[in-house]
């Protein structure tokens, strides 16, 4: 095609414009990956992202002037941008020597309000030198469980507050999984969501809340064996333990203290105490990023209405 005078100069910097923003490959390889890519409705989703220098130079991430950006677009129906929770930096101070790769880690949980169930696609991208290179997209499916059980019960101490404890499962691959969810009353925060691990559903789980405020959970797994765990009221772990019991009579009991112990006790050998957790900031099984609100605040903020 021939372009007359100006035309052919004015062609070639659309083309060079239309170029430089399609996402590209080659110089700076992304390679990206999710656990889980079919999760329950507020459960922890991680992107592990691996990043590859092939420009011949010094590729560093940062906010000085020449510098590349890394950053990602998660869409969910019909290109619909879901919004980070913030615009701080997701890299920076790293720097890729020719042929040097890199790995990182990312909680998308705690990145973005991901408080809607459907599909998502999600993609990494690298911004350096004018030029924007991109992953290959991987598609996310957020579902609803299905609930077991649920408690409600008082926070002593909060001045009238209460929680909503909620037991659910969703099938994966390797099996049922169940969760506890811990909301207020009114459902309109959530202050965590835990993957308890995989369950047999041949009996129901059995949840009590003690004195303190704190969730208790008996649920079966595999070869009989049953495991205890509790929570504080905002979502902290507080121990787990594992117990052998053939008799499938162990069960969760009130003592007039107002404790919660496990009745009838599985002899010493037959228990491990398992991971025993402070209750202190960061101990919970809940991302750790900056920002991300482990107390009163709730941990996902207020639900959509």
């Amino acid at each position: 095609m021939m372009f007359p005078g100006n035309s052919l100069a004015a062609a070639m910097v659309c083309a060079a414009a239309f170029f430089t923003a399609m996402p590209l490959s080659g110089q700076i390889e992304i390679q990206l990956s999710v656990d889980p890519v079919r999760a329950i409705l507020y459960e922890q989703v991680n992107a592990r992202v691996t990043i590859r220098n092939n420009t011949g130079g010094i590729l560093a991430f940062g906010g000085e002037s020449g510098s590349a950006g890394f950053f990602f677009e998660l869409d969910r129906r019909r290109n619909h941008a879901v919004d980070r929770r913030d615009r701080s930096p997701l890299m920076s101070g790293t720097r890729l020597v020719p042929g040097g790769s890199v790995t990182n880690d990312f909680n998308l949980t705690s990145l973005y309000a991901i408080q809607l169930r459907g599909q998502y696609k999600l993609r990494a991208f690298v911004e350096w030198n004018g030029l924007l290179f991109a992953s290959q997209p991987v598609d996310i499916e957020i579902l609803n469980g299905f609930e077991i059980a649920r408690i409600i019960a008082g926070v002593p101490g909060g001045e009238g507050a209460a929680r909503t404890y909620i037991l659910e499962y969703l099938g994966k691959e390797k099996g049922e999984q169940a969760y506890l969810r811990i909301e207020d009353t009114d459902g309109t925060t959530v202050y965590a969501m835990h993957r308890l691990g995989h369950i047999v559903r041949v009996r129901k789980p059995d949840i009590k809340v003690d004195e303190a405020g704190n969730v208790h959970v008996l649920y079966q797994t595999m070869a009989m064996i049953f495991v205890h765990t509790a929570f504080t009221p905002y979502g902290v772990q507080l121990f787990s333990r594992n117990y052998v019991d053939r008799s499938n009579k162990i069960a969760l009991v009130n003592l007039p203290s107002g404790q919660i112990t496990v009745e009838p006790m599985p002899p010493k050998d037959q228990i491990s105490s398992g991971n025993v957790i402070l209750p202190q900031e960061g101990s919970s099984n809940q991302p750790s990023a900056p920002g991300v609100r482990m107390g009163r605040g709730g941990l996902f903020g207020p639900k959509p209405q």
